[in-house]
């Protein structure tokens, strides 16, 4: 890739042949611009050369250029081929002719094929050559913006169907880069959100009411698929939330202070063997063993020797 240069001659015409000259690219391949004419003044006095600025070359580019060429004069279509810089190292190949109509196909099918070939042939690299990628979009008479204003208009009326049905719309199958334009245009209405279902080429997009849920039309069917449907963008960042929600509370639960115990490992040795003589040499008082009877009678002769002696003692006092 090579920057924009600046270049000049007697004539625009003379300042072409010099920068085609220095880059080796053909002078009819060129992407100029002329900032000054040439300016031949009098007798030599204020005259001023004329002054190009030649847009950088993209490596690829004339490789895409000459196969789109190429593919139309073996289908025997009469047609023009523009090369338009885009961002960067983007080109845009527009084809224009009205036999051109035909590299269309079915919703752009043909044409996103011949895109595809292209990018291959552009990018195309021999074992030593190092360059940058290049992305090359082809369009035919305009055909994708044409289209792309077609399916915006599309989702907002199916969006506003939608929001007075209170119930889901599920859209033709369409290529990534068509169902993509339709959520992005779903984006930006309140209350309405998107989702694709199904697989490969028959994946479609399902417009909802998020107050209500996602869900298919009634009778719908996920064509070629096993009805798990994917998240969408919302529902995404909604379970995401959720979920960071739930740690931060997990993380702000005050912990359960352990119990400490002293288990007399900070006790010296001096220390621990006066405790022991403190507390070990105490006598421990003896228990009162009771008294051991021949027979039962012994036993109510106790009883009642007691009981006498009392007695005794208080019929001493009466008398």
């Amino acid at each position: 890739m090579k920057q924009d240069i600046i270049f000049t001659g007697k004539s625009v015409e003379l300042a072409l042949e010099e920068a085609a000259g220095k880059l080796g690219v053909e002078k009819d391949k060129l992407v100029y611009e002329v900032l000054e004419q040439e300016k031949s003044g009098f007798l030599g006095l204020g005259s001023a050369p004329a002054k190009i600025k030649v847009e950088r070359t993209v490596a690829g580019e004339v490789v895409a250029k000459e196969f789109v060429e190429t593919l139309l004069r073996d289908m025997d279509i009469e047609a023009e081929v523009e090369v338009i810089p885009a961002k960067r190292s983007d080109r845009t190949i527009n084809i224009k002719g009205d036999a051109a109509g035909v590299l269309i196909g079915h919703h752009g099918d043909t044409l996103d094929a011949l895109q595809y070939l292209t990018n291959l042939a552009a990018n195309k690299r021999e074992e030593d050559e190092s360059r940058d990628y290049v992305h090359i979009a082809v369009d035919v008479e305009n055909y994708r913006s044409k289209r792309e204003a077609t399916l915006r208009s599309l989702a907002r009326r199916m969006a506003s169907k939608v929001q007075k049905s209170k119930k889901s719309v599920m859209l033709e199958p369409m290529s990534p880069y068509e169902r993509r334009i339709i959520h992005s245009e779903v984006q930006g209405i309140e209350g309405v959100s998107t989702n694709s279902v199904g697989s490969e080429n028959n994946r479609r997009v399902v417009i909802y009411l998020e107050s209500e849920g996602f869900s298919l039309p009634n009778g719908a069917q996920v064509p070629h698929s096993e009805g798990k449907r994917s998240e969408s963008r919302r529902e995404k960042s909604r379970r995401s939330e959720r979920k960071r929600s739930s740690y931060s509370s997990a993380q702000k639960k005050p912990k359960v202070a352990q119990p400490l115990y002293d288990d007399g490992e900070k006790l010296t040795t001096e220390e621990l063997s006066d405790l022991i003589s403190t507390y070990g040499s105490k006598e421990k008082p003896q228990r009162e063993q009771p008294k051991k009877f021949k027979d039962f009678d012994e036993y109510l002769n106790s009883l009642l020797g007691g009981l006498s002696d009392s007695g005794n003692g208080s019929d001493s006092e009466e008398k």
